[in-house]
């Protein structure tokens, strides 16, 4: 039996700047077994890890059936810092994947097998979407619609701006905001919110929401002023992470620990637990 507390060695084999402060890392094992018997679902995470420096969790984001891994990280502390300097064939750590990720199962009986997908990100919250969108087809089928709501503060800092052509050849509707208007920018102005203000619920729609926590409480009200009930609204709550396996204490919401039994949860489960968002 695999040990959960094991990291296996990684090497970094390409890496793409999406904005000022993120960069996108694809990385392989070091032992082919391990990145071709790695499997994760989208929504969950992975500890990455660089001697010296510690450990962080990153929500992998490219397609799941890929040979490798992609994490998208923003510079924000010592660890990211020190990845924000790493270069191609420089190597780090990865023990996972952990959670649940969001309740999808590719076949017929899935929760969101012919339903309506709302997808309401802001910033980084993309990033545990970008692996599902990359795999619509598969977790969720060609009938299946997705209407993406995406806000950020300005057009620079929306991320995988290449990929929206492709993906809405995966029939993937994009709505984009940003915060205040900019010289150039010729789109809807305003919170992630705005773009919910005209929203009619298809029959049979589920919200994935994910984002900065300030985010929720406003999103949650629209969706629930438009109909949606609280187990149709799903949240991650990955920023509350640290250890992976519950050991810490750190990510625990009420009875639950969110590295184990979330990142993703639907609000009907979260609404009573005191600042659950």
């Amino acid at each position: 039996m695999h040990n959960p507390y094991q990291a296996s060695p990684a090497r970094i084999t390409f890496i793409s700047r999406q904005t000022s402060r993120v960069k996108l890392f694809r990385l392989e094992f070091e032992q082919k077994i391990w990145g071709y018997n790695f499997k994760f679902k989208p929504g969950q995470f992975v500890e990455l890890g660089i001697p010296g420096f510690g450990e962080a969790p990153f929500a992998p984001c490219n397609a799941p059936n890929d040979s490798y891994l992609e994490l998208c990280v923003r510079e924000a502390g010592r660890l990211t810092a020190k990845l924000s300097q790493m270069k191609v064939n420089d190597r780090v750590t990865l023990r996972g994947p952990y959670g649940n990720g969001w309740p999808l199962v590719a076949n017929r009986q899935s929760p969101i097998a012919n339903r309506n997908l709302l997808i309401i990100v802001g910033g980084l919250g993309l990033v545990p979407l970008r692996a599902l969108l990359l795999g619509k087809n598969k977790f969720l089928g060609k009938n299946v619609k997705i209407r993406l709501f995406y806000g950020t503060k300005s057009p620079d800092e929306m991320l995988f701006r290449h990929e929206y052509r492709q993906w809405q050849k995966l029939a993937i509707e994009i709505n984009l905001t940003i915060d205040q208007a900019k010289e150039g920018w010729r789109g809807r102005t305003g919170l992630v919110t705005t773009l919910l203000a005209d929203l009619n619920l298809l029959p049979e729609t589920s919200a994935f929401v994910c984002g900065p926590p300030a985010m929720y409480p406003g999103v949650i009200e629209k969706l629930k002023e438009k109909g949606l009930a609280d187990e149709k609204i799903f949240l991650s709550l990955e920023r509350r992470m640290h250890c992976g396996l519950g050991v810490c204490q750190h990510c625990a919401v009420g009875p639950y620990y969110t590295c184990q039994h979330g990142p993703v949860f639907d609000w009907k489960k979260l609404q009573s637990l005191p600042n659950a968002i």
